[in-house]
């Protein structure tokens, strides 16, 4: 089963969604934790780099999702 209906490739999307949104937000708790010791501003660039990372990681969901579903046409 490898026709556009196939549950592999759902399981793909779905682990590469997990796996983008994690690893922005991650990024952006460790960056707002280094930013956090060089200013001494306590917990606050952490939370900020939080919220930045999900929302660095929805952006970049969004064309993978359209793909998937053919709204957008490869750009081979």
């Amino acid at each position: 089963m490898n026709g556009p209906e196939s549950p592999w490739k759902a399981v793909t999307l779905v682990s590469v969604i997990g796996m983008d949104i994690v690893l922005c937000v991650l990024l952006g708790v460790w960056l707002g934790r280094k930013l956090d010791a060089y200013f001494g501003t306590g917990p606050w660039l952490m939370v900020v780099g939080v919220f930045v990372g999900l929302a660095a990681g929805v952006l970049i969901i969004i064309p993978i999702i359209r793909r998937f579903l053919g709204d957008q046409p490869d750009d081979r």
